[in-house]
């Protein structure tokens, strides 16, 4: 298994470790429930160092990244952040991403599972524009910093201020005298940064901000509270809610979509979007017991649906559910069924994200 460059820390603070995409990652501290109170509360750093970072950079780099993700490049200003997929010709995802177009180049962030397989389909797609492809993954370090105290926190230590970047903006600031790429982006459904800065300078950063992050609480927060926090916020973990036969429009993420344009896969979602969908990403709350992936979900006592995500949610008090429905499916505050070991368990259908924070 491969280590990021923030594992002694991970050891010293007595995490439990487990494989994770191949990396030996952290996926608890204190514990799930505690971590991700922590974070809607007051403020949690992770280790995102196993995720992949790309960066498109020449003449094309624009034309060439709009030609593979979902999201419209060309019409993003410098310093903002978009959702997008890139799609297969089918118009199923073979991953999500974050794109950030910068002045001279566009920066894609991508999941850790997807790193190698990202890249090779971004030099065969790149391939006939003029610009090129590096993957920095193994160069920087990523690192977030979440929860209602984080904006603050982050923004107390940075030379430039940061604290009237916008949600879904980046740009560029030393932190605890380290230059780093800020974006006010994140995967937890809290206000927070992330930040990406080069590998040797890990450990400073990270025991820097937990030092000078005593007064905020923060902590080191692992992989478990993560999915819960997401889960939380309705965000799609591609593998569940979303794979190479499962595109944007069944998961319910058509704002990462431009259908104006053309791009990979395009074709096929623009006649997906016509004839409508075969399935509908709804969420569902269970009082009783909780809702694993692959179980499956009944209407009148029938097999109808899957679970894709599932929960306990520490912030609401219950149990939650992304599932795949017919889409003549129950609407909000209808009732069903989730077969759990062989019993049905009553399910209520939920508008999602079941999670908002407070916005000031």
């Amino acid at each position: 298994m491969r280590r990021t460059p923030l594992y002694d820390a991970h050891v010293a603070a007595k995490a439990v470790l487990v494989e994770f995409a191949g990396w030996e990652m952290p996926v608890q501290y204190t514990g799930p429930v505690e971590e991700t109170k922590h974070t809607r509360t007051k403020a949690g750093l992770f280790d995102l160092c196993h995720m992949g970072r790309l960066e498109v950079t020449g003449p094309e780099a624009v034309k060439a990244v709009d030609s593979i993700v979902s999201c419209n490049v060309a019409k993003l200003k410098v310093g903002v952040c978009k959702y997008g997929i890139l799609c297969n010709e089918e118009g199923g995802a073979i991953d999500d991403v974050l794109v950030y177009k910068d002045t001279d180049r566009v920066h894609v962030i991508i999941n850790a599972g997807n790193r190698d397989r990202d890249f090779r389909h971004f030099l065969e797609r790149c391939g006939a524009f003029d610009c090129e492809v590096a993957n920095l993954s193994d160069e920087q370090t990523m690192l977030a910093v979440q929860g209602p105290l984080a904006a603050e926190l982050v923004a107390s230590l940075a030379d430039v201020e940061i604290r009237t970047m916008g949600y879904y903006r980046f740009g560029r600031a030393k932190v605890l005298g380290i230059p780093c790429l800020v974006s006010r982006t994140g995967y937890t459904g809290e206000d927070g940064f992330e930040l990406f800065f080069p590998k040797a300078d890990a450990r400073k950063m990270w025991d820097g901000l937990l030092a000078k992050g005593k007064d905020a609480d923060l902590r080191p927060i692992g992989l478990a509270a993560r999915d819960i926090l997401r889960t939380e916020a309705g965000m799609p973990l591609y593998g569940h809610e979303m794979d190479d036969a499962t595109g944007p429009l069944e998961a319910g993420v058509k704002f990462g979509v431009d259908l104006t344009k053309e791009f990979l896969g395009s074709k096929a979602l623009n006649k997906q979007a016509k004839a409508g969908t075969k399935r509908k990403l709804v969420g569902l709350r269970l009082e009783q017991r909780v809702a694993r992936p692959g179980y499956d979900v009944l209407l009148g006592g029938k097999k109808v649906g899957k679970v894709t995500s599932g929960t306990p949610s520490p912030t609401l008090g219950t149990n939650i559910a992304m599932a795949y429905v017919p889409p003549d499916f129950p609407g909000e505050g209808g009732t069903c069924e989730v077969d759990i070991r062989g019993k049905p368990s009553p399910a209520v259908v939920t508008p999602m994200p079941f999670y908002k924070r407070k916005r000031s």
